[in-house]
């Protein structure tokens, strides 16, 4: 498991634009708070990119996280995503973790990388404003490494 941001891309990994869509995998161990609104914000603003993304959870919760909806609404993005397991999601190229210690599954050529990012859940509107803003960061190093990969 690599620690880090998208650097850990560049090293020729198979996660990389091709003829197919790369598909990031957001993973947590409820995916009803960071996972979310990864996968929300990253349809929201890089859906047209060429890459498919799609968040799960090791122990999926019964509903998104009612602040992380708040904070995606109070951002323009309108999200329906439903908490879904591992087992609901086919074939991620990359798997990006929340940092909260899930046992990923072993992927074959999946690359995985670690974003260790607090849990906003319960928290205050500034604390999911703070990972929202976190997780703008990382997905824009990440989707600009996965072209970077891409170009010749």
């Amino acid at each position: 498991m690599e620690k880090g941001h998208t650097k850990n891309l560049q090293d020729g990994s198979p996660a990389r634009l091709s003829k197919r869509a790369v598909h990031v995998a957001f993973v947590c161990v409820e995916n009803s708070c960071r996972s979310q609104m990864a996968e929300a914000l990253a349809r929201f603003r890089y859906g047209k990119s060429g890459i498919v993304f799609s968040s799960a959870g090791t122990h999926p919760a019964d509903a998104v996280d009612a602040g992380a909806l708040r904070l995606l609404e109070s951002e323009g993005i309108q999200w329906s995503g439903r908490p879904k397991h591992l087992d609901a999601i086919q074939h991620p190229d990359v798997i990006v973790t929340m940092g909260c210690d899930v046992a990923c599954p072993t992927i074959p050529g999946a690359r995985v990388i670690v974003w260790n990012l607090p849990d906003p859940k319960g928290k205050s509107g500034t604390e999911y404003r703070r990972v929202f803003r976190i997780l703008q960061n990382h997905l824009a190093q990440l989707v600009d490494a996965l072209h970077h990969q891409a170009s010749p």
